[in-house]
């Protein structure tokens, strides 16, 4: 049995990301704002997703649900969407104590390709010894807290993905923890 990511969360080809569909959203209690943009309209949405999941739409994309609510308009719906912050965001409790979950921190400078991946054991201490957090630190907090230049091309622009493998595969089952080389050496989209 895997050690499924935490609700709202994906692991896709290896690096945890928010899932897509409406029970993901609600689990993460994460709102979507739609606004329209068209003129002389001033139609406002906000896409609920606890009301969707208890409706029973907790698998369909939040995606296909923006499309669905978008007006019939001769000169077509102008209603443009954002998420905002998710109110339970990934921290790193949430990860601590797994053997198949690294933390890769890398360089998003341009075109550098420098990363290194830690356990989050090794994260929570190093952030408790300078005293900038703890395993309640969110994920997506972390590039602000890494103070330190990239060897590589000498600038301070971090960014923090979780590497979270599916032990039921046959990589994981073979390599283990050689297998986090692979996953983390490939660049991100």
């Amino acid at each position: 049995m895997t050690d499924a990511p935490p609700k709202g969360w994906v692991s896709l080809d290896g690096v945890l990301k928010p899932g897509a569909a409406v029970g993901d959203y609600a689990a993460r209690a994460q709102r979507v704002i739609g606004t329209c943009q068209a003129e002389g309209c001033k139609r406002r949405l906000v896409i609920d997703a606890d009301d969707l999941v208890r409706a029973g739409f907790e698998r369909v994309r939040m995606s296909e649900v923006q499309r669905l609510a978008r007006c019939a308009r001769l000169g077509g719906c102008g209603l443009s969407y954002h998420d905002e912050e998710p109110a339970r965001r990934l921290r790193l409790e949430h990860c601590q104590g797994r053997a198949h979950v690294r933390l890769r921190l890398r360089c998003d400078g341009n075109g550098c390709r420098f990363y290194r991946v830690w356990t989050v054991e090794e994260i929570v201490q190093g952030l408790a010894r300078r005293g900038a957090g703890d395993e309640r630190t969110p994920v997506d907090e972390l590039h602000a807290k890494l103070t330190g230049q990239c060897p590589v091309c000498k600038k301070s622009n971090w960014r923090a993905d979780v590497l979270w493998l599916n032990t039921d595969t046959t990589g994981w089952k073979q390599r283990g923890e050689e297998w986090f080389a692979d996953v983390a050496a490939k660049r991100p989209a």
